[in-house]
């Protein structure tokens, strides 16, 4: 697996660990290839989350991961949850992800596949066995190593929730149906995605059909029967029993390896009663009679809530991360050196808040959107902010999305002024104009761009006064 060079903003050390190059960067954060002080290669992630709260779950679950079993998996050597961004150091995979290669070579074959849904159900059973859900297994998290297939990210997923306050942190096309009634993610979750992951090895697509609306494929995996077609028939009972919409009806990881290796092994238990959801998921009435296209990656989650809200079901986690219990709102980002930059009295901590002189004006530049939660690559689109001094609000618009929003401050601190785009959704020139949070931060004379998060990815770039 190849690296790209260093962006000029990337660290080149993080913690004792030597940054060579880019391995990758989605919602959740950036992959560096690394070395360790004895020159081992390593690989580096950096996570965007900034949340106190998701850094305490941060180090609990790279503790419980570094006691998973390395076989099947990337090893985690070491994990931070301190300095501007949490880490986690693991063991470097040289070779292609599960995604790269289908989409490079096409689907696995006899042998080939056979080795991936062993690998892979054993490395499941191992995070399992350390009481860790992963949350986002799919084809981008397998990677194919010399000596044979590896899961990587697990517990990552957990980490980011607090700050992303919504359940949906994966992909959708590898959701299980009952995270769309508001239930948590559990281990039969997991079980659910690897088999979407194993029809996509076999298939060259997910068995649900593409992510190609957030609308359209959470009605067909909580309505529709998996398309199968195309897997060899020794895999097909077995992946589509894990594919059942009741959690309780799928095998469990440590079942699916036994009955893998050995396909005269019975099954754990017998079939629990039939499936009742727990709330109404997506009704008819509901599917999208066309396809629903959007205006960004980083916006697409806040369509999928406005649908799930319209249909009756909450889709705010269990536990202490419901709005006012402490979870708070988008997380504040870290202070520039520069602050001085911004008058002192333009610094509101929040509530609100006017354009200090430091941010008037019209700013341009290109923004490049990554990953989100229908994994279609990048998109990219020139902005033009503009902000008044002393006002409340401005504008942006972004022409190749044929989208315009006003824009309301929300908060100034230091160098940082957070805004929100304002205005009815309408369809662009590639899907719905969908507003959201955007960071302007204040850095070398030039704005900085932030929107999005871990779970429907992210969009950055900068811009520079006009």
């Amino acid at each position: 697996m190849s690296a790209a060079p260093l962006d000029h903003a990337d660290p080149r050390r993080i913690g004792r660990y030597r940054l060579l190059g880019r391995l990758g960067e989605g919602g959740q954060g950036v992959v560096y290839l690394g070395e360790d002080p004895a020159g081992t290669p390593v690989a580096v992630k950096v996570l965007k989350t900034t949340d106190a709260t998701a850094r305490a779950r941060f180090a609990r679950e790279m503790q419980s991961a570094r006691q998973v079993a390395p076989f099947c998996t990337a090893a985690v050597l070491d994990s931070s949850a301190d300095g501007p961004n949490p880490y986690v150091v693991s063991e470097f995979i040289d070779g292609p992800s599960l995604a790269q290669r289908v989409a490079e070579r096409g689907p696995l074959r006899g042998g080939e596949l056979q080795r991936l849904a062993v690998n892979t159900a054993s490395a499941l059973a191992a995070i399992h066995g350390a009481g860790i859900v992963h949350r986002d297994l799919k084809p981008a998290n397998v990677l194919l190593g010399p000596d044979g297939p590896r899961v990587v990210d697990f517990g990552i997923a957990r980490a980011i929730d607090a700050e992303t306050h919504t359940q949906l942190v994966g992909t959708p096309s590898y959701f299980a149906p009952e995270w769309l009634e508001g239930r948590p993610p559990s281990q039969a979750s997991d079980v659910f995605a690897w088999a979407g992951t194993i029809v996509y090895a076999a298939t060259g697509r997910p068995p649900f059909g593409p992510a190609d609306t957030v609308p359209a494929i959470m009605y067909r995996i909580a309505n529709a029967e998996p398309d199968l077609t195309g897997v060899p028939p020794a895999l097909a009972g077995l992946l589509a029993e894990c594919l059942a919409k009741d959690p309780a009806r799928r095998p469990t990881a440590r079942d699916l390896m036994v009955r893998l290796v050995d396909p005269g092994a019975p099954a754990a238990s017998a079939a629990p009663p039939p499936y009742t959801p727990t709330a109404p998921i997506l009704p008819a009435a509901a599917k999208p009679a066309a396809p629903v296209r959007r205006r960004s990656l980083g916006t697409l989650i806040a369509l999928a809530v406005i649908v799930a809200l319209a249909v009756g079901f909450t889709m705010w986690p269990d536990g202490d991360d419901k709005p006012g219990s402490g979870g708070g709102g988008p997380a504040s980002p870290p202070a520039s050196s520069s602050t001085a930059s911004v008058p002192a009295a333009g610094r509101q901590a929040g509530g609100g808040g006017t354009v200090p002189a430091a941010f008037a004006g019209t700013w341009k530049g290109t923004i490049t959107q990554t990953g989100g939660v229908t994994v279609s690559g990048t998109s990219q689109t020139t902005a033009t902010v503009t902000l008044p001094s002393g006002g409340t609000a401005g504008s942006v618009d972004y022409p190749s999305w044929g989208c315009s929003f006003g824009l309301q401050v929300v908060s100034v601190a230091g160098d940082a002024m957070q805004v929100r785009e304002t205005g009815d959704t309408k369809a662009g020139t590639t899907g719905y104009c969908v507003g959201g949070a955007v960071t302007l931060t204040l850095r070398n004379g030039a704005l900085d761009y932030h929107a999005g998060d871990g779970a429907s990815g992210i969009t950055n770039g900068t811009l520079r006064r006009s």
